[in-house]
């Protein structure tokens, strides 16, 4: 570690957090006041594509677990085991004294637990993508909870956008520790696309659809039923291409609502590891159904038309966008294929930047080096 810089710990473990601070933990490492620590809580296995493609390598990470996205409480007490193996103990060679910070980003169980335990250990936590919120702790289940719960103990939020900095403050959280700044996956985007990593995907034309959400694991028969209706009732002559989650009671679920009968324009895949090839099909897509948070802020980027299969979404951004929610009912979901088409014949060209134009991690930066109180330096 390099001396006369303060050491800034950064917990993740999934693929949207290393997409939603890859640029902030570059900004952070080729300045002169920070060095940034990568700790890898093993929450999801991350392929290591992605990590050579940004140049990343983990610092610390964690021994995986079996079962750690069903047993959040044991992934919950391993993780705090393992953070304080290495900073408490010391076993990094780092004490808990050497950390003059944490940044977590989100809302996942790796992110709720970076924060308690940085809390915990008096040390300053950093709370990236702050105050988004649906006020209802079952959509989504934990997350809601766990956002709520890492806006309170944190010293500085980075909220997207006003709607976010707002709800923080109407929780009583001290302005004083808000501040917007615009999302980073912004960053992300952005960035990989002056380097020119986003892969070309087919121009086929085709509407994406993905279901992973773990209130919706009960609805899945439901979701496969509607999009083989779609087909079969030629309410779109695109192709529907469903990424269907690896859980084996949600392919369980899906492949029982077909019963059996699938339509030919009905492509089923295994989800996409590779997130600039991802990013590819969400860039060239129609229209994409889901209920992923990260889907509704990439399909506002690129003004692609978004249904948002959840009762409520925390990006109410995007409603007044491209994007409706819908409930698991067939017509509803065949009226938004219709309103896609209207938007898609109505939207100008470009990309949207309501969730920032690419700046969030300087922004970020700059923040952090008031909050220390240091002199301006150039990087």
């Amino acid at each position: 570690m390099q001396k006369n810089k303060k050491n800034i710990l950064i917990v993740l473990g999934t693929r949207p957090e290393i997409i939603k601070l890859f640029v902030l933990y570059r900004e952070l490492k080729k300045s002169a006041e920070f060095n940034p620590i990568l700790f890898n809580s093993a929450q999801q296995t991350i392929s290591e594509d992605i990590l050579s493609y940004l140049s990343l390598n983990f610092d610390m990470t964690a021994e995986e677990i079996p079962n750690r996205n069903s047993d959040l409480e044991l992934f919950v007490a391993h993780l705090m085991k393992v953070l304080n193996d290495k900073f408490v103990i010391g076993t990094s060679g780092l004490n808990v004294k050497d950390l003059a910070g944490v940044v977590v980003q989100g809302d996942t169980v790796s992110a709720y637990t970076g924060a308690v335990w940085g809390f915990l250990n008096q040390i300053p936590v950093f709370h990236v993508e702050a105050g988004l919120r649906t006020f209802d702790h079952l959509n989504p289940f934990p997350e809601e909870f766990f956002r709520e719960s890492i806006g309170r103990v944190a010293s500085i939020n980075f909220c997207p956008t006003k709607i976010s900095f707002g709800n923080l403050l109407r929780e009583g959280v001290n302005p004083e520790k808000c501040h917007i700044v615009g999302n980073t996956i912004n960053d992300a985007i952005v960035t990989l696309i002056n380097e020119n990593k986003i892969k070309d995907y087919s121009s086929e034309d085709y509407i994406l659809s993905t279901l992973h959400r773990r209130e919706n694991w009960d609805k899945v028969t439901d979701y496969s039923r509607i999009l083989n209706k779609l087909l079969k009732d030629k309410k779109t002559e695109r192709k529907i291409i469903h990424l269907l989650h690896p859980n084996p009671a949600i392919r369980k679920s899906f492949y029982g609502g077909l019963n059996g009968s699938t339509s030919e324009n009905l492509v089923i895949s295994d989800p996409v590891n590779d997130y600039f090839e991802m990013l590819g099909m969400v860039r060239n897509a129609h229209t994409i159904i889901s209920d992923s948070g990260g889907l509704q802020e990439e399909s506002l980027f690129f003004n692609i038309p978004c249904g948002i299969m959840r009762k409520v979404t925390e990006r109410p951004e995007v409603l007044e966008k491209n994007a409706k929610l819908l409930n698991f009912d067939f017509n509803e979901v065949s009226s938004f294929i219709d309103y896609s088409e209207y938007y898609r014949n109505n939207i100008e060209e470009g990309f949207d930047y309501t969730f920032g134009r690419g700046d969030t991690s300087v922004k970020i930066y700059e923040i952090l080096k008031k909050y220390y109180n240091l002199n301006h330096k150039e990087k």
